[in-house]
């Protein structure tokens, strides 16, 4: 993401402020605000928005956003225009906690909480829990994320960062955020927010307005050093453990080569993130990243040592020589249950003395996002009668290190054909 999607996949990663394998602390200090839980939608107050800009910007900078919020007003709450406004203060204020140049990150956060309230009118457009807590997100000094996209003013390509470029969100290569978002209702923009998840070496990106949808998906990642985590798999809340047809990795030392000081850091990044399919050159060394078809996702790692197998669909008790028939076997982490992807699973028969015999049909499939190979057109070759049990077993490709068990179905008797 639970997991903030890669086809054939993309990272959108950088490294962390020393290298790569080097991870911040998972729950960094900072202040955190009181919520609950939306049920209602929130009354807009313009007027309450007025000590907030005077504690968070500077005098020059207050009259800008005092316009601009006069000009919320003005166009009515909950209108395109206000929602266009407001962006362009959240704009402001995310320049601003990227430079280190706001006043007080508790009223920054609050205003952005009372413009949010001025610019939506559906509660499903809110945060889960309001007001949202965004001190991490304008703290300079913490690994908070913030950035506005999708506007005719905003970044056209630029990826939103994480300060410590542990983690990222960008558009696929090729395509820009205003493409991307066109879908949602005008003007068709949105915040991008995060911070470390309590989860090591995981990061946490959330969106306002929380129900905007992505054509094509949002690209998010992180940067992880494999060599010193070599069961390592990508994981993200929304999908579980992604396969290694959804990933692919980085080279730590190009991710500690990001910086926001490179003129052309936006293109490097967009060209090292282009779709490509896993390849035994691409996954030693490297970091591991993905994407989801949306965001407001934990998304990271997890040490996956031992994958499960299981038959979820067993083989007929009985079935005649030359006739097709389906299996199904799903693939878990062997500590938590959670499914695993990216396993590439084979099947063999073996007669009642242990000895193999001929399978027809496809006997090597590789589980999907959700675990699961699924055999449809296997088959015994003639003169296989007799009593069998099918044999699975496999390995995660990219991840030699991880162990595979192998399991073994239940009877199947092969009857000779009419």
């Amino acid at each position: 993401m639970r997991r903030w999607a890669f086809g054939a996949a993309l990272a959108m990663i950088g490294a962390g402020v020393v290298a790569c394998g080097e991870r911040q602390a998972a729950s960094p200090a900072g202040p955190v605000a009181d919520v609950t839980a939306l049920t209602t939608l929130p009354a807009c107050d313009f007027n309450a928005m007025n000590p907030m800009v005077s504690q968070y910007f500077s005098s020059g900078q207050a009259k800008t956003v005092r316009d601009l919020i006069d000009a919320m007003a003005a166009a009515g709450a909950g209108t395109a225009a206000a929602r266009d406004r407001g962006f362009d203060v959240m704009a402001i204020i995310a320049a601003n906690a990227q430079a280190g140049t706001g006043g007080s990150v508790q009223a920054g956060s609050d205003l952005m909480n009372e413009l949010t309230k001025c610019m939506f009118t559906d509660v499903a457009e809110f945060p889960v829990t309001f007001p949202e807590d965004y001190t991490v997100a304008l703290t300079t000094s913490l690994a908070g994320g913030l950035g506005v996209r999708g506007g005719a003013t905003d970044p056209t390509v630029d990826p939103v960062t994480s300060r410590d470029l542990f983690s990222g969100v960008a558009p696929p290569v090729g395509v820009t955020w205003a493409t991307m978002l066109s879908g949602n209702p005008a003007p068709s923009r949105l915040l991008l927010y995060g911070r470390p998840s309590a989860i090591a070496q995981h990061y946490d990106w959330k969106v306002l307005p929380r129900n905007t949808t992505f054509s094509p998906n949002a690209i998010v990642g992180v940067c992880v050093d494999v060599n010193a985590a070599t069961t390592s798999m990508l994981n993200e809340e929304h999908v579980g453990i992604l396969t290694f047809a959804d990933a692919y990795f980085l080279n730590p030392a190009t991710c500690s080569s990001f910086s926001f000081k490179s003129a052309s850091w936006g293109e490097r990044l967009a060209y090292l993130f282009l779709p490509k399919a896993l390849s035994a050159s691409a996954v030693n060394p490297g970091g591991i990243g993905g994407s989801t078809g949306g965001i407001g996702s934990d998304f990271g790692l997890n040490n996956v040592p031992a994958v499960t197998l299981s038959f979820t669909v067993q083989p007929p008790a009985t079935v005649t020589v030359g006739e097709p028939f389906t299996v199904q076997v799903r693939a878990t982490d062997a500590a938590t249950g959670t499914t695993v992807g990216g396993v590439r699973i084979s099947i063999i028969a073996n007669n009642n003395n242990g000895v193999p015999k001929a399978l027809l049909g496809t006997t090597t499939q590789t589980t999907s996002n959700s675990g699961v190979a699924t055999f449809t057109d296997l088959s015994f070759s003639p003169g296989s009668t007799g009593g069998y049990r099918l044999l699975a077993s496999g390995s995660v490709t990219g991840r030699d290190a991880i162990s595979v068990s192998p399991v073994t179905s239940t009877k199947v008797n092969a009857k000779p054909a009419k």
